[in-house]
C-alpha cells in the first residue's frame, strides 16, 4: 500500500454501515469515510495520499478498503469518487486532466466488491460541500449584500484551477451546482505586464496555444509568475532558498514579506485571481456570493482581503456597483469536497443512501 497520512475526527459507531468518499486532484489524492446517522452524515476519518504516487487507482481503492476493514472492521458498499476533470454521463468514467491515470468505476467494482461507485466533478461537490462548513471556516474577504436564492460562483486554484455555478431550484429546495471546465478559458490579459508574462510563458516552455486561467492561477502559475519577474525585474539578493526547479509555491508565498521578488509574484497572483472571480462572478451574475475554494486559497485566506485583489475585483466600470455587492468568502476548510461528496450522494440518491 502506497504511504498515506490518516485524520481521525469522529468516534466510530458499530453496526453502522459506512461510505467511502474522494477528492482526486492533481496534487493530493483526499479518501474519507463517512456514516449516516439520523440522516445526518457524519465523516468518521481521511486518508491522503501524493496523486503523483498512484498508478493504478482502482488497486489504490482496493488497498484502502482492505485497511478501513482490517482496522476498524467496517464493511464499505458504496463510494462516490470527485475527480477534477469532465465525467462522462453515465458518471462511470474520469481522466483527470493534471494527471496520467484514469477513475474508472467499472472497474474499481470489480476489483474491491464495491456495489455502487460513481464518479462526479470536484468542484461540482464543494457546491454541495458549503452547507456542510463550519461558519468560522467560511472567511469573509469582502460582506456585500447577499441576495437569497441567488446564484453563488465558486472558483479555487490548486494544482488546476476549478470552477462550478449553483444554481437555486424551487422544486428541490435548495441549490443545484453546475459543473465548470472555466478554468481553461483564455486569461484575459488587460496591461502590458500580463501581456509580457503570456509572452514569457510561451516562449520559455515553447507553449503556443492560449494561456489559459489555469496556467497563471495554480500552483505552477505561482512558479511561472516567479521565474517570469526574475527576468522583468532587477532584484538583489534572493532570501529564499533555490531547489533545482526553483522554489516550490508555498516558499514563495511564505517568503513574500523578506523578499521583494516574492512580493511582487504574490502581489501580481492575487491581482490576476480578484480578475478571474470578477470575470466568473459576471458569467454567474452571482448575487448569491463568490465562493473561493482550493488548498492556495485556505494557506493563503489573508490574499483574498488585499487591496489589489478587492479592487481588481471590483474593477469593471458599468458594474462596478453590482460587484461590490457581492459577497466574496474564502472556504478555509480543506475537507469541503468531502462533505460535499457526502451530501452529493444522500441528496441525489445516489446508492440508496
Amino acid at each position: 500500500m502506497l504511504p498515506f497520512k490518516e485524520v481521525i475526527y469522529e468516534e466510530i459507531k458499530k453496526g453502522v454501515p459506512a461510505l467511502l468518499v474522494a477528492d482526486v486532484g492533481g496534487t493530493n489524492a483526499n479518501f474519507g469515510i463517512a456514516q449516516i446517522i439520523d440522516d445526518d452524515a457524519v465523516l468518521l476519518f481521511s486518508i491522503h495520499f501524493k496523486s503523483q504516487e498512484i498508478t493504478n487507482f482502482s488497486d489504490v481503492v482496493k488497498d484502502l478498503l482492505d485497511y478501513v476493514h482490517e482496522k476498524y472492521a467496517l464493511e464499505i458498499k458504496s463510494a462516490c469518487f470527485a475527480a477534477a476533470g469532465v465525467v462522462t454521463p453515465k458518471q462511470d468514467f474520469c481522466k483527470p486532466t493534471n494527471l496520467d491515470i484514469t477513475i474508472d468505476a467499472k472497474d474499481i467494482k470489480k476489483k474491491t466488491g464495491l456495489e455502487c461507485a460513481f464518479i462526479v466533478n470536484d468542484f461540482e461537490v464543494v457546491g454541495f460541500g458549503i452547507s456542510r462548513i463550519d461558519q468560522k471556516d467560511l472567511v469573509v474577504a469582502q460582506r456585500g449584500n447577499e441576495h437569497k436564492w441567488g446564484n453563488k460562483a465558486i472558483l479555487g486554484a490548486g494544482t488546476g484551477l476549478g470552477k462550478s455555478i449553483l444554481r437555486w431550484i424551487d422544486s428541490k429546495g435548495r441549490y443545484l451546482p453546475v459543473a465548470s471546465e472555466g478554468g481553461h478559458a483564455d486569461f484575459a490579459a488587460q496591461e502590458q505586464v500580463d501581456l509580457d508574462l503570456i509572452n514569457f510563458i510561451r516562449e520559455r516552455e515553447s507553449y503556443f496555444c492560449g494561456i489559459s486561467w489555469e496556467n497563471v492561477l495554480s500552483g505552477r502559475g505561482i512558479k511561472r509568475i516567479y521565474a517570469f519577474f526574475g527576468e522583468y525585474k532587477k532584484y538583489g539578493k534572493q532570501d529564499i532558498t533555490l531547489t533545482n526547479d526553483g522554489p516550490h509555491p508555498d516558499e514563495i508565498f511564505k517568503s513574500r514579506n523578506r523578499d521583494k521578488r516574492c512580493w511582487d509574484t504574490f502581489e501580481l497572483y492575487a491581482k490576476l485571481y480578484g480578475r478571474c472571480a470578477k470575470n466568473w462572478a459576471l458569467d454567474a451574475l452571482a448575487l448569491g456570493g463568490v465562493y473561493i475554494a482550493g488548498g492556495i486559497a485556505s494557506h493563503n485566506v489573508e490574499m483574498f482581503k488585499l487591496n489589489s485583489f478587492l479592487k481588481e475585483f471590483a474593477n469593471c466600470g458599468k458594474q462596478q456597483t453590482l460587484l461590490k455587492s457581492m459577497p466574496i468568502w474564502v472556504i478555509a476548510d480543506y475537507d469541503v469536497s468531502l462533505y460535499g461528496a457526502i451530501e452529493y450522494m444522500r441528496l441525489e440518491g445516489k446508492c440508496k443512501v
